[in-house]
């Protein structure tokens, strides 16, 4: 049960850096007016860079919009040369600090590129910068509902294993209670028995989990750059490990001790 817990956790933790990579990638790109003079363009390229949510501001001439075009589309070069030169305009490629790519960031930064008068056209990939934030937030509240269900049946699987372990001891519990032992001292040896069952499990599920991400990360580790945006699946933080490994013997105590004290009061 606890190493199904952590394997989901490990799971939403590394989508969710997944997403985050991805969605902090944002670019926007300004595209100046046809015939802009250079020295607006540069005027409106210091403003921008000197703005608090810009990192940074580069400023693209016509004829190195071109070259670009040239070197990285081949294909393209013929209607290049049949279109002459000015057909692609300059433009400032900007990147934002990451936590200012949010979709109502990006679209007030945009609305603010286009008021100044200077730029035909911002693009950032307004469609894809919703899609990937209403994902992350899709992934976010599928966490919390598997997560919820996953806890909820591992309690109930565990509860009725107990149960039906404590059962076929009915008799010996029985002897026990008749010749005087008291509900403590009943309860204390199923306790400390949940306690230590709950412990290994915890351990083996930690171990397990490890094992797992570490030979994950040796099948997919040189594609995570590119196509995950991180440059490695992470482990869990050592604040749920330690929950992970708390849980384990709190739980099988307390199971243990709720169903022994249950069988102890039909006896009554």
């Amino acid at each position: 049960a606890l190493l199904l817990l952590g394997s989901f956790g490990l799971i939403i933790r590394n989508l969710d850096g997944i997403v985050s990579a991805w969605n902090q990638d944002a670019h926007v790109s300004a595209y100046f007016r046809m015939n802009t003079p250079p020295e607006v363009q540069i005027a409106a390229q210091q403003a921008v860079a000197t703005r608090p949510e810009v990192i940074s501001a580069t400023h693209v001439t016509e004829e190195e919009a071109t070259a670009w075009i040239r070197a990285q589309m081949p294909d393209l070069v013929p209607i290049l040369d049949d279109l002459g030169t000015k057909v692609l305009p300059a433009s400032l490629e900007i990147t934002l600090r990451p936590e200012r790519v949010t979709p109502a960031d990006l679209e007030a930064f945009t609305a603010s590129l286009m008021d100044s008068g200077s730029f035909e056209m911002v693009d950032y990939g307004r469609d894809w910068v919703g899609r990937l934030d209403t994902f992350l937030s899709l992934v976010r509240g599928m966490g919390v509902v598997l997560g919820g269900l996953t806890a909820f049946g591992t309690l109930f699987l565990v509860a009725n294993t107990v149960h039906l372990a404590i059962y076929a001891r009915r008799d010996e519990l029985a002897i026990m209670r008749l010749v005087g032992a008291t509900d403590s001292y009943i309860v204390g040896p199923f306790a400390l028995e949940g306690a230590i069952q709950g412990l290994i499990g915890a351990v083996a599920a930690v171990a397990a989990l490890y094992v797992l991400h570490g030979a994950l990360y040796m099948r997919v580790g040189g594609l995570l750059p590119v196509a995950m945006g991180q440059e490695e699946l992470h482990f869990l933080p050592i604040p749920v490990v330690a929950l992970l490994l708390l849980a384990g013997p709190l739980g099988g105590a307390s199971v243990n001790t709720l169903a022994t004290i249950r069988f102890l009061r039909q006896l009554s």
